[in-house]
């Protein structure tokens, strides 16, 4: 593919035009490219470090635009009707790495990227992340070419963000995904521990740091993301931990609701009440890390205490063995007999032993007097 045909119609959909072209050219460079094409005299450079500027001159394009149309000075300095709570979650929703690859997708320009066949075979262009990194790369590469004139950027950035739908505030929210766990973690139907964050491993060059978060939960390491930098890894991390807890919860809600109709069905057939359940609280084994819950269970005269994870564990479990119990054959009179009989054989052979040892021994006595003498 020849990269050159393309410039004229990517500077069409960013309306802007380059002065110097292999600025261009370089942010459409993946570094799969400059491996497979490093021979002779001719070197690619990646477009790592453009990405890594235009990472934060995509931050002051915001602020800047955000001082533009959402402030206005007077005697006393700054107006403005929005709080510092309202600007940070109007630039965490145009900075979020969704909505950049979001908004790349759109334009369709990741289909210009300069890869290696490996991962042109692989669709690699079309991964969030890489169109994130591409988005980010057009912007230090026009931040270069203007003569870092912010003014330029910020063109661009309205170009390729929809930027006044974020402004007017009718853009649907952006949920964090540390948020999101977070709040799963305090919900009363789950009542786990506050998920904590701890750095794996850190890799490659100064300039594109690659971090390994891993979110734990209690005494359980529940997902490890990966970012360049931290904030982007605990997101990862947090995504990843939601979807893992979700399937779990899912999968546990049908076990407890399983056990406790089973038992439900099993009382209404025998014409008694629906069984009745009591929290017993935490059990001395709960910490703050790792709780356990215990619930008492009874039915049909049969009571059983049970231990969860969670309240809604411990009392499926406790169901389930209330059911268990209730459910379990009643021996046979033949059965109980058998029984009776297998536990009193043994202790009549011993008195028989017993019996026969002791004459055994009175017979011996005579023998061992006559060889003394």
């Amino acid at each position: 593919m020849d990269f050159n045909k393309n410039i004229s119609v990517i500077e069409k959909k960013i309306e802007y035009t380059f002065k110097d072209k292999s600025l261009l050219t370089q942010a459409f460079t993946r570094s799969s490219y400059c491996n497979e094409h490093r021979h002779g005299s001719k070197e690619y450079i990646s477009n790592e470090v453009l990405e890594f500027f235009g990472d934060s001159v995509l931050s002051t394009a915001i602020v800047s635009m955000m001082l533009r149309d959402k402030t206005e000075r007077y005697e006393h300095g700054v107006y403005t009707k929005l709080d510092e709570g309202d600007f940070s979650n109007i630039r965490s929703k145009l900075s979020d790495k969704r909505n950049l690859s979001k908004s790349m997708a759109a334009l369709g320009l990741q289909k210009f990227l300069r890869m290696s066949e490996g991962d042109a075979k692989l669709g690699i262009e079309n991964e969030p992340s890489v169109m994130e990194d591409l988005f980010e790369s057009i912007i230090g590469a026009v931040y270069i070419d203007c003569g870092m004139d912010i003014s330029k950027v910020i063109g661009v950035v309205a170009t390729m963000l929809d930027v006044s739908v974020y402004f007017s505030g009718e853009a649907a929210p952006i949920q964090s995904f540390k948020n999101a766990l977070q709040e799963w973690c305090a919900d009363k139907k789950h009542r786990l521990p506050a998920p904590i964050y701890k750095t794996v491993s850190e890799s490659g060059p100064d300039h594109k740091k690659v971090y390994e978060r891993a979110v734990i939960i209690g005494d359980r390491t529940v997902a490890v993301g990966k970012g360049k930098n931290q904030k982007i890894a605990d997101s990862a991390a947090a995504e990843a931990a939601l979807e893992i807890l979700k399937k779990e919860s899912v999968s546990v809600q049908n076990v407890n609701t399983a056990s406790l109709s089973a038992l439900k069905l099993h009382a209404a057939k025998n014409k008694q009440p629906s069984p009745e359940f009591r929290d017993l609280g935490e059990t001395p084994a709960s910490t703050v890390n790792c709780k356990e819950y215990m619930i008492e269970c009874r039915c049909m005269g049969v009571s059983i205490s049970s231990i969860g994870k969670s309240k809604q564990e411990a009392r499926a479990k406790a169901a389930e063995a209330v059911l268990k119990k209730l459910t379990k054959p009643e021996e046979t009179v033949a059965e109980k007999t058998t029984k009776r009989t297998s536990k009193r054989a043994p202790a009549k052979n011993t008195h028989w032993c017993k019996r026969n040892t002791k004459k055994s021994d009175a017979a011996k006595k005579p023998a061992i007097a006559k060889q003394r003498k």
